[in-house]
């Protein structure tokens, strides 16, 4: 009996210990791509951004990205379709006005970054108050993402959520911004992780996006949850290959989840009307020219019928009479 119950406890630890090394495995080559990634080209910007024609009240708003790779654009070919741009055309659709955008984020980025970025932004020139005729909360912003590299690259959690309220405070306070925070996605619901590192993941960010949550809402910023702007379509279509960051598709959705929570901060009407999209080309192309016009038929009363040869009305109860 004894060297059964020894046997049994060897095995069990023997099963132990290879779960753990599956894991350390799984995890330290899911480390190093997300190092690698930290290489990968991505959009930076301090641009501005016009509002449509007609659509300009001559003042500016300020726009600042701030963050990790779900917000910098990685691998997107035109640089129109990266966060920063797209949250700009649409604030300044939503405002009426120009949008002065600045971008710190970073691939791979961790929160031990958080307060350089910050740094960066306040100290920007590009974004100041000064620039503006109006600077209210209600037309400066700043959109956080942070939290993916702190999961796979394990820190404490009483270091990453402080320097998150800090940043959001900061921001407030000495940049009067309004901000928004994208909290930690479910990284267990990446394509290509298989158990345990898919459970543990999933795990670790939930928490982490749990406390993300309450640090923002106690911060007065407005959280958004970064995972539920994958939806609609296959999440592997909304991620890139690798899958540790959105495709070009997946970031126009984040996009249009902050531009939502924007608008609905303001009270704006989020419809949007697309004739916007289209760049007219002269004082009449939107209007047909007299000779595109069709040509309408006369009318003819009823009981009548045209005589297609002669061009004369004929009155048909009269005809039967005769």
């Amino acid at each position: 009996m004894l060297y059964t119950l020894a046997t049994m406890t060897g095995t069990a630890v023997g099963v132990g210990a290879s779960a753990v090394g599956l894991l350390r495995h799984q995890a330290g080559a899911l480390r190093k791509a997300f190092d690698e990634d930290a290489q990968r080209t991505y959009s930076t910007f301090a641009e501005a951004v016009a509002p449509p024609r007609n659509y300009d009240d001559e003042d500016s708003a300020a726009l600042a990205i701030i963050g990790d790779s779900w917000l910098c654009g990685i691998d997107v070919d035109d640089p129109a379709q990266a966060p920063p741009n797209l949250i700009a055309r649409g604030l300044g659709r939503i405002l009426g006005t120009t949008v002065r955008v600045q971008s710190t984020a970073r691939p791979s980025a961790l929160s031990e970054d958080l307060p350089r970025q910050v740094d960066e932004i306040l100290r920007s020139a590009w974004l100041s108050r000064q620039l503006s005729e109006s600077w209210t909360a209600q037309r400066r912003f700043a959109i956080i993402s942070i939290g993916t590299g702190d999961i796979i690259h394990p820190i404490h959690g009483t270091i990453g959520i402080p320097v998150l309220t800090q940043a959001i405070n900061r921001l407030q306070r000495e940049g009067r911004y309004t901000v928004f925070v994208l909290v930690c996605p479910n990284l267990g619901g990446l394509p290509g992780l298989r158990d345990p590192l898919k459970t543990s993941l999933r795990r670790t960010s939930r928490v982490l996006a749990g406390s993300q949550w309450l640090a923002a809402l106690s911060a007065r910023a407005t959280p958004l949850r970064a995972t539920g702007s994958l939806s609609g379509t296959t999440r592997r279509s909304l991620l890139n290959e690798s899958g540790r960051f959105p495709s070009t598709l997946g970031y126009a959705q984040v996009s249009s989840t902050v531009l939502a929570a924007i608008a609905d901060r303001l009270d704006a009407p989020i419809d949007v009307d697309r004739s916007l999209d289209i760049p007219e080309k002269g004082e009449g192309a939107r209007r047909p020219t007299p000779e595109t016009e069709p040509q309408t038929e006369p009318a003819v009363p009823a009981g009548h019928v045209a005589d297609s040869e002669s061009g004369v009305e004929r009155d048909l109860a009269s005809e039967d009479a005769s």
